[in-house]
């Protein structure tokens, strides 16, 4: 009996210090799940208040590119729009002093015109509410008639378009997307034509499509220069968009934006 109280007491030991030890690999197993969970969260958190914290800014920097154009498209329509007027009194004046002008300033007093139209086009563009008033197609289809005023380039313009399939913080996006990269191609493709297919019902698509001298993508957009293509980017991702870019050295470039992803701007 001794022998067999031994080898019992024995037993229990060792399934108690087997159940010590599980307990305490539970407990410490346990602890650091809590301490990873914990961490986790906190990450997760982080996270997303480093993404509100970038949309937020991106916002204010919208917000204030939007309040720069307005005031720069009021001291377009002021002042220079107040110069172009003296200039034509002036010009009137001088051929009411001299006749023989009257033919020969013709010319001139058609680059007037065209001018002052161009800048009254211009300031009106650049202010928000012109988009909001107008609405995307025919805020696009005034600004396409500005272009074609330049002749700079053929413009090919179709559209099947519905109100009410973007709010109008996507449809401001869009106009300021469609402006840059008009201004880009004016600068810089060396465009012949531009076509430009712009559709929305359920879904949204803008096609601006030219037949220029193309770039090489990559190398563009990883130049710190390329503040143009930077800005249509962030613009379209600020409205929730897709902007896919297909460019090849002499082969023209187009943009192809859509709302695949259905997000909208808060």
């Amino acid at each position: 009996m001794g022998e067999a109280g031994d080898e019992y007491a024995i037993a229990i030991g060792i399934i108690i210090t087997a159940l010590v030890i599980l307990l305490l690999v539970a407990g410490i197993t346990l602890s650091f799940f809590m301490i990873n969970k914990e961490k986790s969260s906190k990450a997760i958190a982080l996270s997303k208040a480093r993404l509100s914290y970038e949309k937020e800014l991106r916002i204010v920097e919208n917000e204030l590119s939007e309040h720069l154009m307005q005031q720069f498209g009021r001291e377009l329509h002021d002042n220079i729009g107040h110069l172009l007027t003296c200039l034509r009194l002036e010009l009137e004046n001088r051929k009411l002093d001299n006749e023989s002008l009257f033919e020969e300033m013709s010319t001139v007093d058609q680059y007037l015109d065209q001018t002052t139209e161009q800048l009254r086009l211009l300031s009106r563009s650049l202010n928000t509410d012109y988009v909001t008033k107008n609405g995307l197609v025919k805020s696009i289809t005034l600004e396409i008639e500005r272009y074609r005023q330049l002749k700079k380039f053929d413009l090919q313009w179709k559209h099947d378009y519905h109100n009410g399939t973007m709010d109008s913080n996507q449809e401001l996006m869009v106009f300021r997307i469609f402006q840059e990269v008009m201004n880009n191609a004016a600068k810089h493709s060396q465009a012949k034509a531009i076509a430009l297919h712009l559709v929305g019902n359920e879904t949204f698509e803008l096609t601006i499509q030219d037949d220029g001298v193309g770039f090489d993508t990559k190398a563009i957009l990883s130049d710190g220069r390329a503040s143009g293509l930077q800005n249509i980017l962030k613009r379209a991702d600020m409205a929730g968009l897709h902007c896919l870019i297909s460019a090849e050295i002499g082969e023209g470039t187009s943009f192809h934006i859509t709302n695949s992803t259905q997000k909208k701007i808060n």
